[in-house]
């Protein structure tokens, strides 16, 4: 997903993060970007409404999604100015199938900005977006929305020759945690309370992979990291909790890895899913807490061909949801059959 920084984003539409969410109305959306607009499907009955068709002039096709407890969805992207620079800007959704706010800068935190790889977004448990990007500089740095409304200034956590994923997730004291990569090590940033400027960390001495690196808040408040080795296991490291990262099992395949927490069984658990190297996608699944009960990939078939986006979403008590994104296609969705026992999910099906 990432190009050289004298390049810009190119290819075909990308998105990242939750870009399937799911409203306060219940109700799921699934937001693709595109040339000068965002498409957005919304539930709608026991089908879907769309593709509606949002405008976003002048934002590369390159959207980053985060969404807090109050269901507001925010849309980070890229912009060029008028000078040449890029700039990140910001959208919000604060209804489920409502127009969105318009595009707002954020600006860069480099005077002479260049394309550094995607931003990471999250709302913390104050609603308030947090936005973390790969600086000029090869390190990283951080900007914090205001609760009486607008922008912090942009807070360089320095770092040097960091990898251009950045991983993020809120704990249940609703402060944000980030997690930086290099070659040899992975960095923790925090804070001491909400809103608060961050703050170094453990780092983990371990080697990773550009493909798994992804954050998530388990049912308990706790933050996880998972990330895969240069032997190609997935590995979980909980922060303050564990002192190393626990091994998990080999990873189903080359593509993104991306945890939800689920209940199964009436139990919480997590969930992995990953694109194998046929173009599949397989999950696993474990009990939160529990990781020695073991976990073990089961691969499904959406019959869309290699190079998909995929994204997972809880929807209440009708289980986890599934989406992927073929290149240059509709998207797919699953479903977690709730009435059988075990994880189990029924047939890929296009949106109807």
């Amino acid at each position: 997903m990432t190009t050289p920084p004298d390049s810009g984003p190119q290819g075909s539409p990308q998105v990242s993060g939750s870009w399937l969410t799911r409203g306060r109305d219940g109700r799921l959306s699934l937001f693709l970007p595109g040339e000068q607009e965002v498409v957005r499907w919304t539930e709608h009955g026991s089908g879907w409404q769309g593709p509606d068709r949002l405008p976003a002039p002048g934002v590369l096709p390159r959207v980053v999604l985060a969404q807090g407890e109050d269901g507001y969805v925010h849309l980070v992207g890229g912009r060029r100015t008028a000078d040449g620079n890029l700039e990140l800007v910001h959208a919000v959704q604060f209804q489920t199938g409502r127009p969105m706010l318009g595009w707002s800068s954020l600006g860069h935190p480099n005077r002479i900005a260049k394309w550094t790889g995607d931003p990471a977004a999250v709302v913390d448990g104050a609603g308030r977006l947090c936005v973390a990007l790969k600086n000029g500089g090869g390190g990283v740095s951080v900007r914090l929305q205001q609760t009486i409304g607008g922008w912090g200034r942009w807070q360089d956590l320095g770092g040097r020759r960091v990898r251009e994923t950045i991983a993020a997730a809120v704990d249940g004291d609703g402060l944000v945690e980030l997690f930086v990569a290099d070659a040899t090590s992975v960095a923790r940033w925090t804070q001491e309370k909400p809103g608060a400027a961050f703050a170094a960390a453990e780092r983990l001495e371990v080697a990773t992979t550009p493909a798994v690196f992804s954050a998530l808040t388990t049912q308990n408040g706790e933050v996880v990291l998972f990330f895969s080795d240069e032997d190609g296991t997935v590995r979980r490291w909980a922060p303050g909790h564990e002192e190393d990262a626990r091994l998990l099992l080999e990873a189903a395949g080359p593509g993104p890895l991306v945890p939800a927490a689920a209940t199964i069984d009436g139990h919480p658990c997590t969930v992995l899913a990953q694109e194998t190297a046929d173009g599949e996608i397989a999950f696993a699944a474990y009990p939160t807490g529990n990781e020695d009960a073991g976990a073990w990939w089961t691969p499904t078939a959406p019959g869309a061909g290699n190079g998909l986006s995929l994204a997972l979403c809880p929807d209440g008590e009708r289980g986890l949801v599934a989406a992927v994104l073929p290149p240059g296609g509709q998207p797919l969705l699953n479903r977690q059959k709730t009435a059988e026992d075990g994880f189990a999910l029924g047939r890929w099906k296009p949106l109807n």
